[in-house]
């Protein structure tokens, strides 16, 4: 038999909840902003709602001014970004490439460095 059933109904994945925020602004209720982070989070299963796996607390990536700006954070497509204006918002991993057009170096290595994990389908 060639076929490898596997009993769990998991797939390695290296996709990605990522909770990007200006940490600054939650922080200081508005009154200052500039403080971005990406937050990482596991998919617990195919299609499930963002945030919903567990945090690899020790993956948060906290962006600098310039590349906060390179990725067009805070800034509407109307002003030229890329995504949204929000500054607290999910997108996956995948999405996340797929959507923003400048994506700094060191972002982008962290991101795809980051391992394969178990997710889970729905059979």
């Amino acid at each position: 038999m060639s076929d490898v059933i596997n009993l769990r109904n998991t797939i390695m994945s290296n996709n990605y909840d990522l909770n990007i925020w200006d940490r600054l602004s939650y922080e200081t209720e508005g009154a200052e902003t500039g403080g971005w982070e990406i937050n990482i989070y596991t998919i617990r299963f195919e299609n499930d709602s963002y945030g919903s796996g567990t945090q690899l607390e020790d993956k948060t990536i906290t962006l600098t001014p310039t590349e906060s700006k390179q990725l067009t954070l805070g800034w509407g497509e109307d002003l030229g970004g890329d995504y949204t204006e929000d500054d607290d918002f999910w997108i996956d991993k995948d999405g996340f490439f797929d959507t923003y057009t400048e994506i700094p170096a060191r972002v982008k290595s962290l991101l795809w460095a980051l391992p394969e994990y178990e997710m889970g389908v729905y059979g």
